[in-house]
């Protein structure tokens, strides 16, 4: 009778080692906060989804009656890099609204008790606030210069035109700069439309 020895042979040992190995290589940035999975032209694609959800809100508005052109509180505003106390950090963007009417924008809560943001679809929280100096955006930088008395601010009217700071429409396209580490990528703003196009 002939004993039958069970094991693994030398080819099949070393493919395991192997295997594991590269799977310790992909999965140890990802547990022990390496490197982020977000790129710079992933990062840009939603800057450029969050300028396209702040138009769309002001858009919504036209729907009620108070007419726009009395009443800035049917606007809505993305702000990148403006100080603000809900969203804190040197390094974030926020969307907001001026529901009061009071030119304070982005209260949290406003005198009536409202939040003063867009609400964040991804989280359900009630202000919303990107910041890029936590997580798997830390390290990003975004440059935005729409005009106006203050350079971040781009505004959405309930036609969803955009407009500066200021309450000018843009004369021109606008580009904003995501960068991070020596990368960058664009987002564009058109006037009178409001097209976003990340590139």
């Amino acid at each position: 009778m002939r004993t039958v020895h069970k094991g693994f042979t030398l080819i099949e040992l070393v493919f395991v080692i192997a295997l594991a190995a590269i799977l310790a290589a992909v999965a140890y940035p990802m547990i022990f906060g390496g490197s982020s999975a977000v790129t710079v032209p992933v990062f840009a694609k939603k800057v450029q989804e969050d300028i396209r959800y702040a138009q769309s809100l002001a858009l919504l508005r036209s729907n009620l009656d108070t007419p726009n052109a009395t009443n800035p509180s049917f606007r809505y505003r993305i702000r990148f890099n403006v100080a603000d106390a809900s969203c804190p950090g040197s390094a974030q963007y926020t969307i907001v609204n001026n529901a009061d009417n009071n030119a304070t924008w982005g209260e949290n809560p406003n005198g009536g008790g409202t939040v003063e943001s867009a609400r964040n679809p991804a989280t359900g929280e009630a202000f919303f606030c990107v910041r890029m100096d936590t997580g798997d955006l830390d390290g990003f930088q975004i440059s935005a210069d729409f005009g106006g008395s203050v350079p971040g601010i781009l505004e959405f009217d309930t036609m969803g035109t955009p407009y500066d700071s200021d309450g000018a429409r843009l004369a021109a396209s606008k580009t904003i700069t995501i960068t991070k580490g020596g990368v960058s990528s664009t987002v564009t703003v058109t006037p009178n439309t409001g097209m976003v196009v990340a590139q």
